[in-house]
């Protein structure tokens, strides 16, 4: 089955880099994954698993670790690290 993965960024606040950074890490570790990236506004980073938000940069008042998100997909989807 196929993970999706959904980075929903604001782009007018230069947050690109920071969704690409975090795409790239999840594509490197995981594979049947499907990344999308999202273009938003007003702050917006939010990251969603499988149609559930795991992270909010709102909720959370910062912006979440590369490694963070790795270890929540994980606990989410089984151990699927690509070694």
């Amino acid at each position: 089955m196929v993970t999706t993965i959904k980075i929903v960024y604001c782009r007018p606040c230069g947050y690109l880099d920071r969704a690409l950074g975090l795409a790239r890490d999840i594509l490197s570790y995981y594979q049947d994954t499907q990344v999308l990236l999202v273009q938003g506004e007003k702050g917006i980073f939010d990251v969603y698993l499988n149609g559930r938000m795991i992270f909010s940069r709102y909720e959370q008042k910062r912006f979440p670790d590369n490694m963070e998100m790795l270890q929540e997909i994980s606990k989410e989807t089984g151990d699927r690290v690509l070694s």
